[in-house]
């Protein structure tokens, strides 16, 4: 059965009161034009035709007041729910579309190829997958997506704080057919930032933005592998990360301390 006879969701997950850069995706990207950091990743993913419909999800709190006026100016249908329960955000706007396929993305990564969405989307229907993410993109530029019905389970099923907050944990330890995809032909770099969370991620992005006028990510990959020097502006930055215990925090932190010859905190975590 074709792509284009299935309705498939894409929302995007936004919000203003980000403490680490306050209001950063409605910054201008690049700086000085009047297109955002949310309206780059919204206006390449409705350059999709498989994607039905685009709602940007966000919460109730006052500070996205004026981040539910400007997407209102964009004529891009939002939503806004629960602040914690971002899951309960997904299962509304399931069920009023009634979508059979959502694509989970988020405001602050504005890098969408579009081309690899659409070589991501078909492969998870002609496998008849219920839940699949990319894992070989540079961080900020993978794709997440599965079927409503996993949503509607998740929703109906879970209790937990976590679960609710993150949306697919609960779909990926319980969803029965999944697969992490690999594109081909992708070099991986370590490091590659191609999210916002500082501002040195902001004048990262948008020093890509000034050199090359593709902003597809094999064009990224071979800017950066001519010029890796572009890796030390954000490289530093420590990426929020989903950990199932005390042991995976550790592992995560001990290539820093290393790296700053931390060596006394090193030996005491090694030995927790």
């Amino acid at each position: 059965m074709a792509v284009g006879q299935f309705k498939i969701g894409a929302i995007i997950q936004a919000r203003l009161g980000s403490t680490r850069l306050p209001n950063k995706v409605m910054l201008p990207l690049p700086v000085g034009s009047e297109k955002t950091i949310i309206s780059e990743v919204i206006e390449r993913v409705k350059g999709v035709p498989e994607i039905s419909n685009v709602i940007v999800a966000t919460s109730t709190s006052k500070v996205n007041d004026g981040l539910e006026s400007y997407i209102d100016s964009l004529k891009v249908e939002y939503y806004r729910g629960s602040e914690n329960d971002v899951l309960s955000r997904f299962y509304d706007i399931v069920t009023k579309h009634k979508f059979q396929y959502i694509i989970r993305l988020t405001g602050d990564n504005p890098i969408v190829d579009s081309i690899l969405l659409k070589e991501f989307i078909s492969n998870f229907i002609s496998n008849d997958l219920d839940y699949s993410c990319s894992i070989n993109l540079p961080l900020g530029c993978n794709f997440e997506m599965m079927k409503a019905s996993e949503i509607i389970k998740a929703y109906e099923n879970t209790e937990d704080l976590f679960d609710k907050e993150h949306v697919t944990p609960y779909i990926k330890r319980n969803a029965k057919k999944t697969e992490d995809f690999l594109f081909k032909n992708i070099s991986v770099i370590n490091n590659l930032r191609l999210t916002i969370d500082y501002a040195s991620d902001y004048a990262f992005m948008n020093l890509i933005y000034k050199m090359i006028k593709s902003k597809s990510v094999k064009s990224i990959i071979n800017l950066i592998e001519e010029n890796y020097w572009l890796l030390d502006i954000n490289n530093n930055n420590f990426q929020k990360k989903e950990f199932k215990n005390i042991n995976e925090e550790i592992e995560n932190i001990l290539p820093l301390l290393k790296q700053r010859e931390l060596k006394r905190l090193q030996k005491i975590l090694i030995n927790l």
